[in-house]
């Protein structure tokens, strides 16, 4: 069992929606092989921490100095080759409908296929 797995909060932005509700997105900075198990717990654990608003998505970066928001809104997530190198893992909370899961990819969301998982 790995330990010390470091997930280190960045930022967040919140926008707010026309009907008055908000989506938020938290960057994070992950250890480049964190393992899914590793995000799985970790999005289970802090589950209850991300219930406010319509959506919350938490994106994992491979490397703190280049996460960034989305040039689009945050529900359309990212377009960029350069983003999409860099990120690791995405977690999306629906706080309406409890929808929620873990994108995971082995080396990144450019080259990777997707490991999704349902959290509960």
């Amino acid at each position: 069992m790995k330990t010390n797995i470091k997930i280190t909060k960045i930022d967040t932005k919140k926008e707010i929606r026309n009907d008055g509700n908000f989506n938020q997105m938290t960057l994070f900075e992950v250890d480049d092989n964190i393992s899914p198990e590793d995000l799985k717990n970790y999005c289970s654990e802090v589950k209850s921490d991300y219930q406010n608003g319509y959506f919350q998505i938490l994106v994992f970066f491979k490397k703190a100095d280049r996460a960034r928001f989305p040039d689009n809104p945050l529900t359309g997530m990212y377009m960029e080759d350069e983003d999409l190198k860099n990120i690791k893992a995405s977690y999306t909370i629906n706080n309406i409908n409890g929808y929620s899961k873990l994108d995971y990819y082995e080396n990144n969301s450019f080259e990777s296929l997707v490991q999704t998982m349902d959290i509960n």
